[in-house]
């Protein structure tokens, strides 16, 4: 009698493990890891011969444990299926590109998964990622290029907290004098505790921070910790333009995680290459690091968590816990079970999206349709101004920042869309106070 095959079952879902593993445990040895690091560490010393894992995981998401699987010190031979709830054509794409050999949507059903995890057991099978060919993935890939910065000293006494919105849109810039109110520069946030600075992703908006920044500092050096929920160009677009880079007075520590098909550091050097951009990441000035989030960032005065989005490629959210304080950011995101209709993974994952969001005193939320507008943009993974009221109301957020606003709303149509939500919110009986993020606008806490 032939020895049974080993199959790795990754979810940082317990309920998809043991539901996986129910259905396979039959045919196959299995074992289970909750995410993509402690999978890591099971398959040096267990041999799978299949490894069956989810995208959306903390500490190393999937696309990550598909390139160390398939990389120089995975184990020989190994087949990788994806099951993920995101069914976005560019994250198969990613999947394939990092060496999954099978990708299958949640929810699925038991006959698929039998079939799927047959067929990639099968001595000679083909993989589909040969219609996918590998990326170039650059240098060596690290969960964490850099540690995290240690704590600083604490701070007798409470410190100030607010936030500043510098950049508001989605998508792409805008300018013209329909849209002077609400403004036309991408997403960034600033956040200040004291004298620590805390950047939430780098728009358009990131330029006029910096600028901000240099005027308030006069000469002194600046520190800063900036927080990239995902590497989209309108997330991204500000951050050669910021010039506090160019100066070895400052520094500076950049945190997402890994990119789908590279390092941190790979993907911001790609988007300065000279074909883009006429001064390289290497030539800026300042004392710049990449960390690869694993888990919280402590920065002594805030502590940081992040939370994987529904959306094209790796997204997260963050929540910044301050000074009693609690700041909640929630951009390009698109309900599970709005996109892939009602099953009880779907509503798990939305409400552990809600759970991430419990307990904030400034909700700031994507809403980048109205739901007309939403029924031909179906898929591309954002919010509509309902989904931003109804997770305010049902979390009873006593503030909430409506962001990432569409490009083809000017100041009309986005102060018609806030008396909307302010309506909606009184018939669902919530005291949210409800507006629309502004650029330069900020709000102490």
């Amino acid at each position: 009698m032939s020895e049974k095959k080993r199959v790795l079952i990754v979810d940082d879902d317990p309920s998809i493990r043991e539901f996986v593993s129910a259905v396979l445990s039959m045919d196959y040895e299995t074992m289970e890891a909750d995410d993509g690091m402690a999978a890591w560490q099971t398959v040096r010393t267990w041999k799978p011969d299949l490894v069956i894992t989810d995208l959306m995981m903390p500490r190393m998401h999937g696309y990550e444990l598909c390139s160390r699987l398939k990389g120089p010190e995975g184990p020989a031979g190994v087949k990788v299926l994806v099951v993920s709830a995101k069914p976005f054509e560019t994250d198969k794409a990613h999947a394939y590109a990092a060496g999954a050999d099978g990708y299958i949507t949640k929810p699925f059903s038991v006959d698929e998964l039998r079939a799927k995890s047959s067929e990639m057991l099968t001595p000679g099978a083909a993989s589909a990622a040969a219609a996918h060919p590998p990326q170039a993935k650059g240098s060596a890939i690290h969960s964490s290029e850099l540690p995290a910065p240690a704590p600083a000293p604490a701070q007798a006494g409470a410190l100030p907290v607010y936030v500043r919105f510098w950049g508001t849109r989605g998508s792409c810039p805008i300018a013209g004098a329909q849209n002077a109110v609400y403004g036309g520069n991408t997403a960034c946030v600033e956040v200040r505790v004291g004298g620590t600075l805390i950047i939430i992703d780098c728009g358009s908006g990131l330029r006029e921070l910096g600028g901000a920044l240099l005027r308030e500092c006069a000469g002194k050096p600046i520190e800063g910790h900036i927080f990239v929920g995902h590497t989209h160009w309108d997330h991204i677009q500000g951050f050669p333009f910021f010039v506090p880079f160019y100066s070895p007075k400052n520094t500076f520590n950049v945190y997402s995680v890994h990119g789908a098909n590279g390092s941190l550091r790979k993907i911001f050097n790609e988007s300065m290459a000279k074909d883009y951009f006429p001064v390289p990441l290497a030539n800026l000035g300042s004392r710049l690091s990449f960390v690869e989030l694993e888990g919280p960032v402590d920065l002594g005065v805030a502590r940081i968590t992040f939370h994987h989005l529904n959306h094209p490629g790796p997204c997260i959210g963050f929540r910044i816990e301050a000074q009693g304080r609690t700041i909640v950011y929630v951009s390009d995101h698109e309900d599970f079970c709005k996109l892939s209709g009602d099953s009880e993974s779907a509503r798990r994952q939305d409400a552990a999206v809600t759970e991430f969001s419990r307990g904030s005193d400034l909700l700031i939320r994507e809403a980048q349709y109205t739901e007309e507008e939403y029924k031909t943009r179906k898929g591309w993974g954002h919010s509509t101004f309902d989904d931003a009221v109804k997770s305010a109301a049902e979390l009873k957020a006593p503030r909430l920042a409506l962001f990432h606003h569409d490009p083809d709303h000017n100041d009309a149509a986005l102060d018609a869309q806030v008396d909307y939500c302010r309506a909606k919110l009184k018939e669902l009986g919530a005291a949210t106070e409800c507006f629309g993020a502004r650029d330069g606008q900020r709000i102490d806490l």
